[in-house]
């Protein structure tokens, strides 16, 4: 028999009480940290969310990059006056998609701590590499391996973030954390025009090819710190920041609200789970509802080409290349502040479907009148910037699937592996009919699906709301009911254990 809240909470004031946590000078500073689960939370917060927040922001940065260099100078100098943008995003999704899955499998096998840091290393290197590239064919290879090694990213601290935090403490830190693409884009944009400006022809280097290099560096080094601050997950741990006191808190604050944390796993029970989550619906349900909300999130991706193409009324460009660098930048603010307030939101009122449906409603109206193309820049305008408030739709979505699925830490996580690999397969398809370049600025496909699939998006939302109260079951005991009850009465014991670290 499981363990009652009541139990919990007694096995986790006696692990408080073991002894004083080293960082209770904490105390000292402020009445707020003399509770030693806040001195962890704290810890994560610093240590592990921000990592991943710049790992985040970093992947961003270096997936874009090419667009920000095509609109910079690379379309000139390479000659790129085909489909080849599109392309070289189709390249990068391809590879994406094959190897997602993949890699959170061998997340089930190898160590978060050394294998996502050796694919951030990697992926810099790729990046950096890409300022030699001498033709877009080049470019197509690089995109590729980039999108393998990039894959392990998302998904995987997405993953860490589940395993460490309490649901009610989930959908703010996720949307922090997914806010990192965002302010990737932005820093991109800062950095583009910064290098345009000042580094445009040092050492025979053009801007652009220096936003790769100081791009891939960054990478690089920032994944190598990933090899002291990913704590892995709190059942397998070995951060040196945590103590044995703090890593049994960890496990215990969770095990009291009823959420399972992963650890490496039999090659069978992960096939196993994978049959599970084929047999359910709830699979179904979200994966139509993300992956509408991700594929109508492209409304916004090419609002760089709408920039550089708008002309005065003498014919000429109305924005120069430094500006339409940092136009955007309102946008990814935007974006930023709806994000991070809305998922706060949603942590506090336990509102995940509502925000999500709340946010696709938005996007319905902004992709809606973009199909009709006003006449009115201005208009224009404030419609671009009205899809960038829409992004919480998401984050709140995978902050209810970890809610849902709050015993099954390995189907949660595969689900979030297929929804980010058939979003990606939509990036390498979809973009090369309904997102043609030659279909710039007005876009007469890509705008009215984009206003579809909210449609869709909301309907799939309501589906999983009606399961979850038909089967309220899968909150307490998973996608298995039987092998869930068992493992609560496992984990539970965990903590009956004296001395167990």
């Amino acid at each position: 028999m499981s363990s009652s809240p009541r139990d919990r909470s007694k096995d986790r004031a006696e692990i408080q009480q073991t002894e004083v946590p080293p960082t209770s000078w904490l105390a000292k500073v402020h009445p707020y940290f003399k509770d030693p689960e806040r001195v962890v939370v704290l810890k994560l917060d610093v240590l592990l969310l921000t990592w991943a927040f710049i790992a985040g922001l970093l992947k961003d940065m270096d997936q874009s990059a090419t667009t920000q260099a095509y609109v910079s100078g690379m379309k000139e100098s390479l000659s790129l006056y085909g489909n080849e943008l599109v392309e070289f995003t189709t390249y990068f999704s391809i590879g994406y998609a094959l190897f997602i899955v993949p890699a959170q499998m061998i997340q089930t096998r190898v160590r978060p701590s050394i294998f996502l840091p050796v694919c951030e290393i990697i992926w810099g290197a790729l990046t950096l590499v890409t300022y030699k590239a001498p033709d877009a064919k080049s470019i197509y290879a690089l995109r590729f391996f980039l999108g393998v090694f990039e894959s392990t990213s998302w998904p995987g601290l997405v993953s860490l973030i589940f395993n460490w935090y309490t649901p009610k403490e989930l959908g703010k830190r996720l949307a922090i954390f997914g806010v990192s693409g965002v302010a990737g884009n932005m820093f991109l944009g800062i950095l583009q025009a910064a290098l345009y400006r000042n580094l445009n022809g040092v050492n025979g280097l053009e801007g652009w090819q220096w936003l790769f290099i100081v791009s891939g560096i960054i990478t690089m080094v920032w994944g190598a710190v990933g090899f002291l601050l990913i704590p892995d997950s709190p059942k397998i741990t070995r951060a040196l920041y945590l103590s044995s006191v703090e890593r049994d808190l960890a496990r215990s604050r969770l095990n009291e609200v009823g959420v399972t944390s992963s650890e490496l796993i039999p090659f069978q029970r992960l096939v196993a789970k994978l049959r599970l989550l084929v047999k359910s619906p709830l699979t179904y349900l979200f994966l139509a509802a993300y992956l509408q909300f991700a594929w109508s999130q492209r409304a916004n991706s090419y609002f760089l080409l709408y920039l550089k193409g708008v002309t005065d009324s003498s014919g000429q460009p109305l924005y120069s290349t430094y500006t339409v660098n940092l136009i955007p930048l309102g946008g990814y603010g935007i974006s930023i502040v709806c994000n991070i307030g809305l998922n706060a939101l949603s942590d506090w009122k336990g509102w995940r479907w509502q925000v999500s449906c709340g946010a696709a409603a938005l996007q319905l109206v902004a992709t809606s009148v973009l199909s009709g193309w006003p006449s009115s820049h201005p208009a224009i305008m404030t419609f671009y910037f009205l899809t960038f408030a829409t992004s919480a739709w998401g984050y709140a979505l995978v902050a209810w699937l970890a809610e849902i699925l709050r015993k099954e830490p390995e189907a949660r996580s595969i689900t979030v592996a297929i929804a980010v690999t058939l979003t990606y397969v939509g990036h390498a398809t979809i973009p090369l009919r309904a997102w043609r370049v030659a279909d710039s600025p007005r876009y007469p496909i890509g705008f009215p699906l984009s206003a579809a699939f909210c449609v869709g998006s909301i309907a799939m939302i309501l589906g999983i709301r009606f399961y979850v109260n038909k089967y309220p079951d899968i909150l307490d005991w998973g996608l298995d009911r039987e092998a869930g009850r068992d493992a609560a009465v496992e984990e539970s014991s965990d903590f009956d254990q004296p001395g167990r670290k």
